[in-house]
């Protein structure tokens, strides 16, 4: 009876627990957005430096959070996925991001080209690669 007890317990314990990201999968954190290649409808894309007057951040946090946030401009004018918050969840090496502008509640595959400690590379369309800097 102890042991079904105590067996008990620690399940109880274990799916109450929290659900997180691995922190050390690398994209945990603020990024700045510093160019992207905007694809330009014929598989190519035009490069586009983002000004330092013009921030444009994404942010994914440890436990599955994913926000998009501006400072001096809008989503119009530079943006990543122009989606402001959602949640997201590692696949593969890849990233899935879902939001509630985004037209499928599958959200987008996000390909995950290169990360570093200081630099952030995605792959969000099949041309272009987005740069971000850790904030």
């Amino acid at each position: 009876m102890k042991k079904l007890l105590t067996l008990a317990l620690i399940s109880l314990i274990f799916a109450c627990k929290d659900s997180k990201l691995d922190p050390d999968s690398g994209i945990v954190g603020k990024w700045k957005l510093t160019s992207y290649c905007k694809p330009n409808g014929t598989n190519t894309c035009e490069n586009i430096t983002v000004p330092d007057s013009k921030r444009v951040f994404v942010e994914f946090s440890s436990k599955g959070g994913f926000n998009e946030t501006y400072k001096g401009t809008i989503p119009v004018e530079y943006a990543f996925l122009g989606c402001v918050s959602g949640d997201y969840a590692l696949e593969n090496g890849d990233v899935r991001i879902r939001a509630l502008c985004m037209s499928s509640t599958l959200g987008r595959l996000i390909k995950i080209k290169s990360v570093s400690d200081k630099k952030l590379v995605l792959i969000p369309f099949d041309t272009g690669e987005y740069i971000f800097e850790r904030e």
